[in-house]
C-alpha cells in the first residue's frame, strides 16, 4: 500500500513538472474569447451583440433566479 502511494505521488508531481516545462516552450495560452475582436468588456456593451444573445436565451432557455444570482437553463 505504500509503496502504491508512493507512485501515485510521483506519477502526480512528473505529470505537474513536465505540465510546467512544456506550456512555456509549446506556447500554451489561456483561453481567450473574442468576437469580431472585441473582448468580453467590448461585448458586454455592444447593443448588437445583446440583442443576438436575448433573442437566443428567449427562444431556447429559461432564466431561473435564485437568491442573488441567476441560472440559465436551455433546451
Amino acid at each position: 500500500m505504500k509503496k502504491m502511494v508512493t507512485y501515485i505521488v510521483f506519477a502526480f508531481l512528473s505529470g505537474y513538472f513536465v505540465a510546467n516545462i512544456l506550456s512555456p516552450k509549446f506556447g500554451f495560452q489561456p483561453a481567450k474569447a473574442e468576437v469580431a475582436g472585441m473582448n468580453s468588456y467590448d461585448l458586454k456593451y455592444n447593443y448588437d451583440f445583446k440583442q443576438a444573445v436575448r433573442m437566443v436565451v428567449e427562444d431556447s432557455c429559461e432564466i431561473v433566479s435564485y437568491g442573488q444570482g441567476f441560472e440559465i437553463e436551455c433546451r
